[in-house]
């Protein structure tokens, strides 16, 4: 008879890597996962149709890796939600193509996800290969504007949510949580994830003891001309579902007053004399870095075409929500304030 009040031990982690033309970045990864200290490990990659020697290279030196291979690039949610229909470990682990990891990052996770089930995601503590911090996790602000931390804590802190370069995920609460949203295709879908997550009464962390060094950015370099307009939309698309009616459309409209404006200086600027006096800052980092004002207006047209999806998924967060907007900004997980 199993007794099913037994902790387990060693619970299996799938590590999810998803890779588009990253062999480069591969060799590194995967020759760091192979020297951890945690072996109950099963590592599925997911490959957007490369069109470089990754699955070669893979197939070649780590044959027991699982590979799905795709007709096309999917982006990120949409490949990760895939992999983890397939996985079969009791947490998933999200890892870009371009870190290199360190040999007890998956145990300090644990150890701090094992003490406390209400905690859901946690975020390795995210260096550049300099040993510079890269990230401490992000943060969100009353208007629904995300901003990246770059200070050390000296222990467990909670965040708004958790990067995707290194994201411990329980398999219960990821699935609960409805996984990635797919529309979003690529940028802020970890943040999404993380928001719906303090919604539905879950804890996000950073683990400064698991260290994980990230080069950051290598695989959107590719793809640069869309990551501005998913960037863009889905941030409008994260304060339509994730705020409560009518706060959604108070803080829409906040936010164009604040930034709307702004961001049209810029690109008159761009196109008048060819740059800008206007320098962002950490907390507004709420438009790609290329100022554009069609990406503004393609964003707007792509919220309209979609209402039904929106209403969807608004509908969802709400009837789940456990902890209200104000709930959030009490916590200090929606927050004005530097982090």
């Amino acid at each position: 008879m199993t007794n099913n009040n037994l902790k387990v031990l060693n619970p299996l982690v799938s590590v999810i890597i998803v890779n588009y033309n990253g062999k480069t970045h591969l060799e590194k990864c995967l020759k760091s996962l192979a020297e951890i200290n945690y072996s109950d490990i099963e590592i599925i990659l997911v490959d957007n149709n490369s069109s470089d020697s990754s699955l070669e290279f893979v197939r070649d030196n780590y044959p027991d890796i699982i590979i799905l291979k795709l007709e096309k690039n999917y982006g990120f949610a949409k490949p990760n939600n895939m992999a983890a229909k397939i996985a079969k470990g009791e947490y998933f682990l999200f890892l870009n193509n371009d870190t290199k990891v360190t040999p007890n990052f998956i145990d300090e996770l644990l150890a701090v996800s094992e003490s406390d089930h209400n905690i859901a995601i946690l975020q390795s503590l995210l260096l550049k290969p300099n040993g510079t911090v890269d990230s401490s996790g992000d943060f969100i602000d009353e208007l629904g504007v995300v901003y990246n931390s770059k200070k050390i804590p000296d222990k467990v802190r909670v965040i708004s949510s958790a990067r995707g370069a290194s994201m411990l995920v329980r398999c219960s609460a990821f699935e609960k949580l409805g996984g990635f949203d797919e529309k979003f295709f690529v940028s802020f879908e970890d943040v999404d994830l993380g928001w719906r997550a303090w919604i539905l009464g879950y804890k996000v962390v950073v683990v400064p003891k698991s260290i994980v060094y990230h080069v950051g950015g290598q695989t959107v370099k590719t793809i640069k001309s869309d990551i501005a307009f998913h960037g863009f939309k889905n941030q409008l698309s994260m304060k339509i579902t994730n705020f409560e009616f009518p706060k959604s459309l108070c803080v829409l409209l906040s936010f164009f007053l604040k930034y709307g404006f702004r961001e049209i200086k810029i690109w008159f600027d761009y196109k008048i004399h060819g740059s800008t006096k206007i320098t962002s800052t950490e907390h507004e980092d709420t438009i790609a870095q290329n100022p554009n004002i069609g990406i503004i207006l393609k964003s707007l047209f792509w919220i309209a075409k979609n209402p039904l999806y929106l209403l969807s998924k608004y509908r969802k967060v709400n009837s789940q929500r456990v902890l209200k907007t104000n709930d959030l900004i009490k916590l200090k997980i929606l927050s004005n304030e530097l982090q």
